[in-house]
């Protein structure tokens, strides 16, 4: 989609979403997977990844500077091998198939990180996963691909981490590196090997970066007053109809 085709109702729906990735960016954990059947079903696939991924960098950025010193590193590099892995074989794959069918393995990736939700929020048992190289294997690889594929990572990481049981600036610290330099390493993806990431992607993230901004400095304001269970489930009523409507076209 052109950005001269865009309506006012398509550019407020599109800042509300980028006011969205702020918000997550800020603390608001999870509400960001919203935007992705939205950006899709606007963009298409990769069109749609490449647009919000200048946007999940400029908000990376600043969460990273906000919790600079709350950062475990031997998690990231435990993750980091098996995400390039991931990040990898998500790279051949969306090479490899149409657009429709790129949407349609978003789709159910973000599907999967919908459920990964459910059960965490109703859930009564503490997920622990074993401290060995497999499973830091597994959530890496399972968080590679799913991010290149669909920039749907945020659930299977928040569970990885949050089993891990890090203290909570920890949790957030160390999920904002990850994703930094994920992101850092997608953006060639996206504009050698996909050539997705073009001047008309960037012009329509760069009007929507003052957003990113403003939900950031709302999401540091809301997450002290807002109740975060109700708040959670609109997000995932939301994301599962945006989702529902990726498959119907």
């Amino acid at each position: 989609m052109l950005i001269e085709t865009l309506s006012g109702q398509d550019w407020l729906i599109l800042a509300l979403c980028a006011l969205t990735i702020g918000g997550n960016k800020a603390g608001l954990r999870g509400i960001s997977i919203i935007v992705i059947p939205i950006f899709a079903s606007y963009f298409g696939g990769k069109a749609s990844s490449s647009t919000v991924l200048p946007l999940l960098l400029l908000g990376d950025l600043f969460s990273v500077y906000i919790y600079r010193k709350s950062i475990k590193w031997s998690y990231l590099k435990q993750l980091l091998p098996s995400t390039l892995l991931g990040l990898t074989a998500g790279m051949f794959l969306g090479q490899m198939v149409p657009d429709r069918i790129f949407i349609f393995v978003m789709a159910v990736f973000i599907l999967i990180c919908l459920m990964l939700m459910i059960y965490k929020e109703y859930s009564s048992r503490n997920l622990i996963l074993p401290d060995h190289w497999a499973a830091h294997g597994a959530a890496g690889f399972t968080g590679g691909i799913s991010t290149i594929m669909g920039n749907a990572a945020g659930p299977i990481m928040a569970l990885y981490l949050l089993s891990m049981n890090l203290p909570k600036k920890v949790f957030i610290g160390t999920g904002a590196v990850f994703f930094f330099i994920v992101n850092l390493i997608k953006i060639p993806i996206h504009l050698f090997v996909w050539e997705s990431l073009t001047w008309e992607t960037l012009k329509i993230s760069l009007f929507l970066s003052p957003f990113i901004l403003l939900g950031l400095f709302l999401g540091l304001k809301l997450v002290r007053v807002i109740p975060e269970r109700p708040f959670r489930m609109f997000v995932i009523l939301g994301t599962l109809i945006g989702t529902i409507k990726l498959f119907v076209g």
